[in-house]
């Protein structure tokens, strides 16, 4: 048969891979597996912390103990079992989402227009289910997260399988689960939803059905605002299985492109609620961000500099501190690493969003000849558009937390660790500081 007789539409899409896709054959008991290790890790030090420890004193007089210091949003208590599950996670914010899920977008009342710096998807999930269940929206919230991160580890397990081996998507699901900052799956945050979102568009696209693949990626775009490049691996994928022919792009091209919707429906609903289009970045200077280079992010992380921050005026980006290194090290008591001032310097000196960044552009490097091309176009586009955005107050803030949706950074380093004796031992250390972070979250220290 010539090409110009066979049928595009129903021609099945190529692959772009030769390798025998594997299938694991435990596709749910794994995963949970490390899902109940993961919580036990995060949710425990962090009850018992928040239950037995002390908050964080406030740093400005009129920002109440237990309220986010950000925009001093006062939290009412929270009883029975959430008061010892949810609480300790619902911190930083928790408490925008929870204010978002509560007030919506309007442009009246506290925090008016910072909320829109706030993707919708996930505070009008707990508005909705709050609604109908009459359970807290906080309390919504912490089962959203949970769920979703078992369910985004179900299918993670799946997809790396297929691309790779069932042994590296093992290792990955333990490495993304016991990171340091892995406790975000846990908290009151958008990671967990995103992630399966993230996850489970690619997995979707990457079996050829791109309307499922659309429409998630779209939920994706409405839950954070990486989620439009989405778009990059996406079409590498789309390229893959129907090739530079225009005209066998038709009809999967339309879903293909949804998650290019999510700006563009998120900036109409702020125009309804009385906002600017464009509020969701217009309002990053509340946070005391601001324009630079890269190299001049890393220049503000490293040594300091000299920030003009629109709405604010100068300030001055403080580099990395570790002086909580020079205390511990003169004074290795237990009076030191649980006094406020040690933990606030720990907290506060912006090593850990440092350390994490770099560390993730050595793994990209490390991977370019191991991992799909797909992989690397949804890591770099959202690993390097923060750096064109610092803030003062922390350069590379949220770092440490916006890597964890990155998946494909802890497949490289499932490539890389295959000793077992190494990969315990870096898994009980890296679980160790989860703990360690967990602790300090609940008892609101700045994490990322």
């Amino acid at each position: 048969m010539s090409t110009e007789t066979e049928s595009p539409p129903t021609q099945r899409p190529r692959t772009g891979r030769r390798r025998k896709l594997q299938a694991p054959s435990d596709r749910w008991g794994f995963p949970l597996l490390v899902f109940a290790v993961h919580w036990i890790i995060a949710q425990v030090p962090g009850t018992i912390t928040f239950v037995f420890g002390s908050t964080r004193p406030p740093l400005d007089p009129p920002f109440e103990t237990g309220a986010s210091w950000a925009y001093s949003m006062p939290l009412g208590p929270m009883t029975g079992l959430a008061h010892y599950l949810v609480e300790p996670m619902r911190h930083w914010d928790g408490t925008w989402y929870r204010l978002v899920a509560t007030t919506g977008y309007d442009s009246t009342g506290i925090a008016f227009p910072a909320k829109a710096a706030f993707w919708p998807l996930y505070p009008w999930m707990m508005e909705f289910f709050s609604g109908i269940t009459s359970i807290s929206p906080e309390s919504i919230g912490y089962i959203i997260s949970n769920v979703a991160f078992a369910f985004a580890l179900v299918l993670l397990y799946q997809l790396v399988s297929m691309d790779l081996t069932v042994d590296v998507s093992r290792r990955t699901l333990w490495a993304i689960a016991l990171f340091p900052t892995a406790f975000f799956f846990t908290a009151v945050y958008t990671e967990s939803l995103f992630l399966l979102l993230t996850v489970g568009c690619l997995l979707a696209a990457r079996r050829g059905n791109w309307w499922a693949a659309g429409i998630i990626g779209l939920l994706a775009a409405l839950t954070r605002s990486a989620g439009v490049m989405l778009l990059a691996p996406m079409g590498i994928l789309f390229l893959q299985q129907y090739g530079a022919d225009i005209r066998r792009w038709f009809p999967s091209i339309f879903p293909a492109a949804l998650p290019a919707l999510g700006p563009l429906l998120f900036g109409w609903h702020l125009t309804t609620a009385g906002l600017q289009f464009f509020d969701w970045i217009n309002v990053q200077w509340q946070w005391n961000r601001f324009r630079a280079t890269p190299w001049e992010t890393f220049q503000c992380a490293t040594v300091g500099c000299e920030a003009i921050i629109p709405n604010v005026g100068t300030d001055q980006a403080r580099g990395v501190d570790w002086s909580w290194v020079e205390e511990l090290a003169g004074s290795p008591t237990w009076s030191t690493i649980t006094s406020a001032g040690f933990r606030d310097a720990f907290a506060r000196g912006d090593w850990l969003e440092l350390v994490v960044t770099i560390g993730a552009f050595v793994l990209v490097l490390l991977g370019i000849r191991r991992i799909p091309l797909y992989y690397f176009a949804l890591v770099l586009p959202p690993l390097i558009v923060p750096l064109f955005s610092p803030s003062s107050v922390h350069p590379l803030m949220s770092m440490p937390r916006f890597v964890l949706p990155m998946f494909p950074l802890f497949v490289v380093f499932a490539l890389l660790v295959t000793n077992r004796k190494a990969g315990v031992t870096l898994a009980t250390l890296s679980a160790v500081g989860m703990a360690i972070l967990t602790m300090q979250f609940a008892n609101w220290y700045w994490v990322s």
